[in-house]
């Protein structure tokens, strides 16, 4: 089946024998029994940083196809827990894409002047009390999930009462728990409830008061195999940027763009950047102002409760629920920009959490990029019918020359320019389309 599934950082303990199926859920340090074979593939994470309060979220990519989820996740201090939806990640993957325009060629007007230039309108408890040397410092039920928040200055007894409670801590990621709590972290400890499936998940956002940019990469190592694919968007009053890790930008002019193939070296830019800080660098994909109001978010839950994710379990209240997942994600950010970064972790890079900080040069990162280096075969203008509606002269062939006052085509564009490799701003119908899509693979495959 496919689900997909965001979270915070977090250890998820599997209960079911996995298949070797794709999917995407939160997972963050995987933990599964001796007999399944799942593995952690790469996450998608949002961070909102404001003054007041630090936000995350998590969408994990995993393989297998379990039927039984819980969570521990490293927290500071008690914390507000929400439930959010896919269809966020779709909305910042969409707005903040890398954009490669291929050259121009500038051929003759291929339109008939003599149309009127007139266009068609589209129209239960979370699982028992304290115990020695381990504090319930808190405890609900979130929709479909029961969760419980814990404190504890001594590592073994937390472990202790993790697995008196049903959640099998494997001895390899002990060390990890042990030096959280060395580091005076607390746990948020997340199941679905009993009767609750798969196709009951929904996302979970997970709100510290204050709080600060870090991400708990430590705890992503559990499960994870050689590399780990990261992509995280950071939402705050500028751009932020790696602190404890090398970064880099794609620089524009090494772009070049293969006539034959149709594509850039963007991608290969991409790896040989990776490869050049040891894997453990960060690519800064995007660094901009952001002026979407998140609308799109209330418009599709008005439009599609249940399929935007945002429904509650009577199908109600889906349009509420996503403005005030907006109102939580924004909240004290005055000018919001939007940061995305992108790393493919290997195994060791795992062993330090990620420190982000505001980056020193608050300017822009494009995202937009025209390539003017070209390789291959360079595609040829088709002949031009003559248009006996034309202003202009006709040349040999039949092409169309209306020149303007700089000895250009008074449109350039016509003719056979070559089209981007994608678009530079997706409507709305797009982006419900995908989710759409995404929503009917889910209900099929439930």
């Amino acid at each position: 089946m496919r689900a997909q599934f965001a979270l915070l950082l977090g250890l998820p303990l599997l209960g079911s024998t996995l298949t070797a199926t794709d999917e995407a859920a939160a997972c963050g340090g995987c933990f599964v029994g001796e007999t399944e074979s799942t593995q952690v593939t790469g996450h998608r994470m949002i961070m909102s940083v404001s003054k007041t309060q630090t936000t995350l979220y998590d969408q994990i990519q995993y393989s297998g196809d379990p039927e039984d989820f819980a969570w521990v996740l490293p927290i500071r201090g008690q914390v507000d827990v929400g439930l959010s939806s896919d269809a966020l990640f779709s909305l910042l993957e969409q707005d903040t894409a890398a954009v490669i325009q291929s050259p121009q060629i500038a051929c003759a007007p291929s339109t008939n002047s003599c149309d009127d230039g007139s266009f068609g309108e589209g129209g239960s408890s979370a699982g028992g009390g304290s115990g020695p040397g381990v504090e319930v410092i808190a405890q609900e039920v979130v929709g479909p999930y029961e969760t419980v928040q814990l404190s504890a200055s001594d590592p073994e007894a937390l472990n202790l009462w993790l697995e008196e409670h049903g959640y099998n801590i494997p001895p390899a990621v002990q060390p990890v728990i042990e030096a959280y709590v060395a580091d005076g972290m607390d746990f948020l400890a997340l199941r679905l409830s009993p009767g609750k499936g798969v196709s009951s998940m929904r996302p979970v956002r997970v709100t510290t008061p204050g709080g600060g940019p870090v991400l708990p990469l430590r705890m992503v190592a559990a499960g994870t195999g050689a590399k780990t694919a990261i992509t995280l968007w950071v939402v705050s009053e500028g751009r932020y940027e790696p602190q404890n890790f090398p970064s880099f930008q794609i620089d524009p002019a090494s772009l070049v763009w293969d006539w034959d193939a149709s594509r850039s070296n963007y991608s290969e830019l991409r790896a040989a950047g990776f490869a050049a800080g040891a894997g453990l660098g960060w690519l800064v994909e995007a660094g901009e102002p952001y002026y979407n109001d998140f609308g799109q978010l209330t418009s599709l839950a008005s439009y599609d409760a249940t399929g935007s994710g945002y429904a509650d379990a009577d199908g109600q209240n889906a349009e509420a629920n996503a403005q005030a997942d907006i109102d939580v994600l924004t909240g004290g950010i005055d000018g919001m920009w939007i940061s995305r970064l992108s790393a493919e972790l290997p195994f060791a890079g795992l062993s330090s959490d990620l420190v982000l900080q505001a980056s020193s040069e608050q300017v822009a990162v494009p995202r937009f990029f025209d390539v003017t280096n070209t390789i291959g075969t360079e595609p040829q203008c088709p002949p031009v019918a003559p248009d006996p509606c034309a202003d202009g002269d006709q040349g040999p062939l039949g092409f169309i020359f209306d020149f303007n006052g700089n000895g250009e085509p008074s449109n350039p564009s016509g003719g056979c320019a070559a089209s981007p490799s994608s678009s530079s701003r997706l409507p709305l119908a797009w982006f419900a389309i995908g989710l759409g899509a995404a929503v009917w693979r889910r209900r099929r495959a439930s």
